[in-house]
Parts: C-alpha cells; sequence; structure tokens
C-alpha cells in the first residue's frame, strides 16, 4: 500500500549541547558525536570538544567544563522523517499521473526511503578508547567481506538474519582498521540483508533494535514497489 541555552559555564556547566552530568557514554556520544580528542585511565575518560570538555568517570558524566555554543537541545525534537509525501498518493492516484510524472513521483519516494535506510543502518557505535589494560577480541580487518547482496525489498524480514553472536559473547572487540578503538560487543551486530546499505567499513555496525529493524522491513517494502517501475537498484559496489 502506498498510504501512506542559552548554556552557562560557572566552573563546570551543567549542560552541554544536551549533554548533562549523570549522561551515559552512549548518550554523550549520540548527542554530540565523536570528540576531536579524548585521554583515558582506569575508569576516568576526557572527552574533549572544540568548546566544552566533559569528564566522565565509569561510563558517566561527572562534569562539564566551558561554554558551548547556542545549542536547540532544549527544543522539540524534530519528526522523525518517514519516505513521507508521495507515499499518501493511493495506487489509484499515482496510476492516473502521467508516466513522466509518476516516474518522478517514484524515484522521489525511493530516495526518502533508501535515506531512511541508510540512516538507521549506519548509526554510529558507541567506541571507549583502546588501552593496554582493556582485553579486546580481535576482528578482521576488515570487519566484513567486500561486496554485498542485494536485499530481497519485498519479502525479506531483516529480524531474522540479525547476527550477534559472534560480537555478544566478547565484552570488547576491536579491529586493526580503527586503530585505538574498542567496542562493546553487545553493541554490534551483523546482517547480510543491511549489508548492502553499509558505508563505512572501517567501523563496525550498531545494533538495532526490534523497532528499527521493523522500519527497515516498511522501507524495504516501498522500495520494491518503486524498483517494480523504475528498475532495479545497481549491484552494491562497497568492498
Amino acid at each position: 500500500m502506498w498510504k501512506r541555552l542559552s548554556l552557562f559555564a560557572l566552573g563546570a556547566a551543567a549542560t552541554a549541547w544536551g549533554s548533562a552530568v549523570g549522561d551515559s557514554y552512549q548518550k554523550v556520544i549520540a548527542d554530540n558525536g565523536q570528540p576531536p580528542s579524548r585521554l583515558g585511565a582506569g575508569a576516568v575518560q576526557i572527552l574533549v570538544y572544540p568548546a566544552f570538555t566533559l569528564k566522565l568517570r565509569n561510563g558517566a558524566v561527572v562534569s562539564i567544563t566551558g561554554t558551548p555554543p547556542p545549542s536547540t537541545a532544549s527544543a522539540a525534537p524534530p519528526p522523525r522523517r518517514t519516505a513521507g509525501g508521495v507515499e499518501d498518493l493511493s495506487d489509484q492516484q499515482l496510476a492516473a499521473l502521467s508516466p513522466p510524472e509518476r516516474s518522478k513521483a517514484l524515484q522521489t519516494l525511493r530516495k526518502r526511503a533508501l535515506d531512511g535506510v541508510n540512516a538507521i543502518v549506519n548509526q554510529p557505535v558507541a567506541s571507549v578508547p583502546l588501552t593496554r589494560e582493556l582485553q579486546a577480541a580481535a576482528f578482521g580487518p576488515p570487519w566484513f567481506h567486500p561486496g554485498a547482496s542485494m536485499p530481497d525489498f519485498d519479502h525479506v524480514d531483516v529480524r531474522k538474519t540479525q547476527e550477534t553472536a559472534q560480537y555478544a559473547k566478547w565484552e570488547y572487540i576491536r579491529s586493526d582498521v580503527c586503530p585505538g578503538l574498542a567496542f562493546h560487543g553487545a553493541d554490534v551486530e551483523f546482517n547480510s540483508n543491511t549489508k548492502y546499505f553499509y558505508q563505512d567499513r572501517t567501523l563496525p555496525k550498531k545494533l538495532l533494535t526490534e523497532a528499527e529493524m521493523v522500519e527497515i522491513n516498511r522501507l524495504y517494502r516501498i522500495i520494491g514497489k518503486c524498483n517494480a517501475v523504475l528498475g532495479p537498484l545497481p549491484p552494491s559496489t562497497a568492498t
């Protein structure tokens, strides 16, 4: 179916770009991205951003120093972008369009669906500094074999091909393709039916939630419907 902060710093600031004392390491990275530099010793990590510095102990923020630039973190988050727009056209409305109009509408719809899948599949995985004391299992290089098969957009259920056991049995994992970093094994997955969309293969892929995989399945069906008219996507050239 086609249907459808001003922020202030007084010694230690309370918040920065949406981060606050008590936030987890994973939330800091999700809110601010990877820091340009970091230091670590034992249970303490220092994440240095251009305008502020976060100190974490045992994986939680204990202090924030510096004055970050104005932030919109306190504003309501934007609505989730879906394949939206032309998917509200019914089959009958699409059929009523001229061939050029229908092709343009379906190209727009497919691109939005592809963008949605890419955004989910390529979310960053939280990392920690790789130290001598950290026992991390080595993978690769690379993390993944070259190439990728085209998913069966019309039928595949990516929940059934999610692989986690090879990573989850290790507390930390690493690869020589991203020196100096380690990742929690429980945060990582491989999925042969999302590999087509893997962009940066020097990094592992985030463990997707049930809701995220259900959304990918929905977007895959849209892509499949568009492909039936526009023709298939090109083979993956990722290496």
